[in-house]
């Protein structure tokens, strides 16, 4: 497969850069929180854990079964669910610098040997098909300008009847607001996130990879608190990018993480898709 370097080299310099920041801001994770529920979350780490967890019992995983986690991070939603599932895993990253710190915390836990980490792009994997059980990918498919490319990859790498589950952003409605757009455009930009669909082009961007869409459900209400908790921690966190970032690019990066939390004409979906589990299964 032929995919674009410089888009997948812009993703990684986003990382290279901001991945310390990121996890001291997101509760030791690379992405948002579920606030929802009967209980609602007090902090953004238990939101975090949350959100992995809603994720990952979508995979349906059995003890045994093998893995993969698609934009792995710094590995901690990969070994939260390679523990509490009792499956082998193995995560994907751009960063070499988050594959270091991914290995290291699988060492730390004394997960090294059920547990793996390697630099590769989403859509063009180096693992041979029909090797995992089960795929997820939290707020890393939204870097991927073409959805059904990455949707492709990771099908060919699960085997028959394997799900995969992904957080990805939806656009609920027409953004009509031109300030409301740009928000939207700076937020894109700072973090090299890719346009975002509708939910029926989403949907039939998943079914153009040969998936089945099982579940698309709208939890942005429920996630929305993440982008002011994130904010207010980054700007606790500035020393972490001092010598990376001007003060300037750093207020124009948080504010607008900030203002995109409150676009509500974009959803925060979770896509449930399943390989067929015949090659006629339509």
């Amino acid at each position: 497969m032929t995919v674009d370097g410089s888009a997948a080299d812009s993703v990684r310099d986003v990382y290279e850069r901001l991945t310390d920041l990121m996890a001291r801001a997101m509760g030791g994770y690379l992405h948002g929180g579920y606030f929802g529920g009967p209980r609602p979350a007090t902090t953004m780490a238990e939101a975090a854990d949350r959100l992995t967890d809603l994720v990952v019992e979508r995979c349906e995983l059995r003890p045994g079964q093998r893995l993969l986690d698609v934009g792995c991070g710094n590995g901690k939603a990969t070994l939260r669910a390679a523990a509490a599932h009792r499956v082998r895993a193995s995560g994907i990253t751009l960063s070499d610098y988050q594959v270091r710190l991914s290995r290291e915390l699988a060492a730390q836990r004394g997960m090294a040997d059920s547990v793996d980490f390697w630099v590769a792009d989403m859509r063009d994997m180096p693992f041979p098909e029909a090797l995992f059980d089960a795929a997820l990918a939290i707020e890393s498919v939204c870097h991927v300008p073409d959805r059904t490319a990455a949707y492709r990859e990771i099908g060919r790498v699960l085997r028959p009847g394997g799900r995969v589950v992904v957080t990805d952003f939806v656009l609920r409605r027409p953004i009509e607001d031109p300030a409301r757009k740009a928000v939207v455009q700076a937020s894109n930009d700072n973090f090299e996130n890719a346009p975002v669909l509708t939910r029926e082009e989403y949907q039939q961007a998943v079914a153009d990879a040969g998936l089945r869409v099982a579940e698309f459900t709208d939890i942005g209400d429920e996630v929305w608190p993440s982008f002011a908790a994130v904010a207010d921690n980054m700007r606790r966190a500035r020393d972490v990018v001092a010598d990376r970032m001007s003060d300037a690019e750093f207020r124009d990066m948080v504010d607008s993480l900030e203002r995109f939390g409150t676009v509500t004409e974009i959803g925060y979906a979770v896509v449930v898709a399943r390989k067929p589990a015949q090659p006629r299964e339509t």
